[in-house]
């Protein structure tokens, strides 16, 4: 079934066009689509295009990489270039790299999905208004992430504000939504955030 509120999600935003990742505040990623270095409008709605597919079919990564990477290599949007800044100056940039592709699929995915999973769970507060976080608990587990494991707090403590999934760069991390009896009978405490 196609996830219908990542979906919402995902088409609701808007396009931006930037060099640097970081040119756009975090508050304004969750309303415009955008890539580094993507500066032609065709290449963004490209990559918009394949991503949109990723979240509404499911399409896999190496999926996506097969049909985007073909595309982006006929535009000259691969690989690594020269660019001038306004002063003159020259610099290499990265374009197109199977490498940025899978950053691109994983960040837009990730971020989809948990947004329709919020969606989902706010609609739900009546019955499961407690929520525990829960991240993945191997190697590649932040510290930070680690220790909020199994924590329980309801679902309108501040503390979602900062730590609801995706919570940083690469964050694999979820919540899971529960009701009073279902705290009861896995003896997990509410905390306070």
């Amino acid at each position: 079934m196609e996830p219908k509120d990542a979906v919402a999600f995902f088409r609701a935003k808007g396009f931006q066009i930037t060099d640097q990742w970081f040119e756009m505040e975090t508050e304004a990623h969750a309303k415009a689509f955008t890539v580094a270095k993507a500066m032609r409008m065709d290449i963004l709605e490209d990559i918009r295009e394949a991503t949109d597919a990723a979240i509404s079919e499911g399409i896999t990564e190496r999926e996506f990489i097969n049909r985007l990477a073909p595309v982006l290599k006929k535009k000259g949007w691969w690989g690594k270039d020269t660019w001038k800044d306004a002063q003159g100056n020259e610099r290499e940039v990265q374009l197109g790299s199977v490498h940025r592709l899978k950053t691109i699929f994983r960040a837009n995915t990730a971020t989809a999905y948990s947004a329709g999973r919020y969606r989902r769970q706010l609609a739900g507060v009546e019955r499961r208004p407690y929520w525990q976080y829960s991240a993945v608990m191997d190697s590649r587990t932040r510290p930070s992430h680690a220790a909020l494991n199994a924590r329980v707090f309801r679902w309108d403590d501040p503390i979602w504000q900062y730590i609801y999934p995706p919570n940083g760069w690469g964050c694999r991390c979820m919540v899971r939504a529960f009701s009073a009896r279902d705290l009861e009978r896995r003896s997990l405490t509410v905390e306070d955030g």
